[in-house]
């Protein structure tokens, strides 16, 4: 009886908890990394710095002041690229690892059947 419960729980709610672990760890991720968050401010300035000139402002501190704005908006493209770029990959493999988990969940109770028919043929590791 035990085993019926065991595999009733494995084949429904143990299947459908292990999915909806693995959606919340793929959510999670995509928090972690802020990827939404990365394509909204992809060209602003590198940690909000930025220069400010009034406009009154000779043209010599204005023209330095436009560099200023436009290394720092490099930079923070430079660098939230880089960190998309790596979380876009980190959640592709967890999402296929994660993936074939699902799909292998349903076989892993025949697992020891299999090793012991398997060792019983002879088939060594």
């Amino acid at each position: 009886m035990l085993m019926f419960s065991f595999l009733q729980w494995w084949y429904t709610s143990g299947w459908l908890t292990f999915g909806y672990g693995f959606l919340d760890r793929l959510k999670g991720s995509a928090d972690f990394f802020s990827i939404g968050l990365l394509l909204r401010t992809l060209f602003s300035p590198f940690r909000q710095i930025s220069a400010y000139t009034d406009d009154f402002a000779p043209l010599q501190k204005r023209i330095s002041a436009f560099f200023d704005k436009l290394i720092s908006r490099l930079v923070g493209l430079v660098v939230r690229l880089l960190i998309l770029i790596f979380g876009v990959v980190f959640l592709l493999v967890e999402a296929a690892i994660g993936s074939a988990l699902v799909l292998i969940w349903p076989l892993l109770p025949l697992a020891p059947i299999a090793a012991i028919a398997l060792g019983m043929m002879g088939v060594t590791l």
